[in-house]
């Protein structure tokens, strides 16, 4: 297959295609905790279960710092390569990646000094506290080398290396799992098993990047000395903020879900909410993956002063993006019911509120992908700021306001409606956003 270039037009196969292995990356990514939850589930029980979902927003909250990391680079990035400034562009990367290299060890160190008031403060049980503890330290052990890996999922677009981050992202996939399967049934390490076996995972594939980017690639990027650009360090961080405060915000609406669910279900919702994260996860990394190509096109096609291939990017990725949220929603629907059967099977309560919950969920696909999309295609016009709206509106604003306001109103299974409601609030703003805010962009003179 001929390798597709960002300076070349984009058809709709031609946007699919090029953001397939992206897409791929997203998933196989997606696998590490995927794999932690059906071994825990399945070979520990729901308390341990109940444990990984309450660590993992807290892990999020850091990991998300690799998608500001990365998402702001490689709208940077792809605005020099659309002007073919390759210098500044391998400047801006080293510059990146050094310094999110740095803020993986010093958070790292700060969370593991801070872990048992964190847990505290985050809800966690006395039932399940060990299995917290036990699971948290390893994961943050790590934290540089996952940040390597929340990075680069936006980098590998622009570096115009998508197959070869897939394949990464396959090796260390397969990795996590073998070792998750390995670890907990045979060697007995429980929680701590599960964590080790996604830190080495992404261990694995840190060294890998650092090999492959430290090789200098003629027309390409690679690893350079720079001098450090404050202003520009925080102009880059302030525009792929919105992929950060989107995790973020995200892992901060999820912990406020868990208290909720622990007061409303017990342990048994916030095992059914980590089984529906894990199945929309699925989905919603098809969305990521797209929407990171998208940021990397976008800022090529905006470096080059391209109105006309910009705005087909906007009516291409919408129609994408809509396709692919109703077959999304067909398939939650159609397999609610196989996939409680497969991380709940054992306890029929359980499986039976996952199935209901994954089902009424089924909704929310149709909407993600147009608002995490929409956030992505203003990154990659570096309006940082409409991005950032977006985001927490998806993430905080509206689902926070939906998990209080709907159980008050309509009685406690309201709560599960939760996500369904904010997405769609989402998209009608999202729809404002464009109308004015894009409308101002593209009337503008791009230089």
């Amino acid at each position: 297959m001929k390798k597709i270039e960002l300076s070349e037009h984009f058809t709709y196969k031609k946007l699919l295609l090029y953001s397939l292995p992206v897409i791929g990356h997203a998933i196989a990514i997606l696998s590490f905790t995927m794999a932690d939850g059906y071994f825990v589930s399945n070979l520990l029980g729901v308390n341990a279960f109940a444990a990984v979902e309450f660590v993992q927003p807290i892990f999020l909250v850091i990991f998300a710092m690799g998608f500001m990391f990365g998402s702001g680079s490689s709208a940077a990035i792809a605005a020099h390569k659309g002007k073919g400034e390759m210098d500044k562009a391998r400047e801006i990367f080293s510059m990146m990646i050094a310094a999110m290299a740095i803020a993986g060890v010093i958070l790292g160190i700060l969370v593991l000094m801070t872990l048992p008031r964190i847990l505290h403060y985050c809800g966690a049980t006395e039932e399940i506290m060990p299995y917290c503890r036990d699971y948290a330290v390893l994961l943050f052990a790590f934290m540089p080398m996952h940040l390597f890996q929340s990075c680069f999922d936006s980098l590998w677009a622009i570096t115009e290396r998508v197959w070869l981050g897939f394949g990464i992202s396959i090796i260390s996939g397969l990795i996590n799992v073998i070792l998750d399967y390995v670890l907990i049934k045979y060697f007995n390490m429980g929680v701590s098993g599960a964590a080790f076996a996604t830190s080495f995972a992404a261990t694995v594939g840190a060294v890998l990047i650092l090999r492959l980017f430290l090789k200098k690639d003629e027309g390409g990027l690679y690893f350079v000395k720079f001098s450090f650009d404050l202003k520009r360090f925080f102009e880059i961080c302030f525009n792929g903020a919105s992929e950060m405060v989107d995790t973020v915000s995200e892992s901060i609406t999820e912990l406020v879900m868990n208290v909720q669910l622990i007061k409303l279900f017990g342990a048994s919702g916030v095992a059914a909410m980590g089984i529906l994260n894990y199945t929309i996860g699925v989905f919603i990394a098809v969305f990521y993956g797209f929407s990171t190509t998208t940021v990397a096109i976008v800022g090529y096609k905006h470096g080059q002063g391209d109105k006309a291939e910009v705005q087909g990017l906007l009516k291409k990725g919408a129609v994408i993006t809509i396709i692919s949220g109703i077959i999304a929603n067909a398939a939650c629907l159609l397999l609610a019911e196989p996939i409680a059967c497969l991380y709940v099977g054992y306890d029929e309560g359980v499986k039976s509120l996952t199935a209901n919950v994954l089902r009424i969920n089924a909704f929310s696909c149709v909407f993600y992908g147009l608002s995490l999309f929409a956030a992505s295609f203003f990154t990659g016009l570096e309006d940082g700021l409409a991005s950032i709206i977006i985001a927490m509106f998806l993430s905080l604003i509206a689902p926070i306001t939906a998990i209080f306001t709907l159980p008050a109103i309509f009685g406690r299974d309201a709560i599960w409606f939760s996500t369904p409601v904010a997405t769609f609030a989402t998209v009608l703003l999202c729809m404002i956003l464009i109308k004015t805010r894009y409308r101002s962009i593209r009337n503008s003179s791009w230089t």
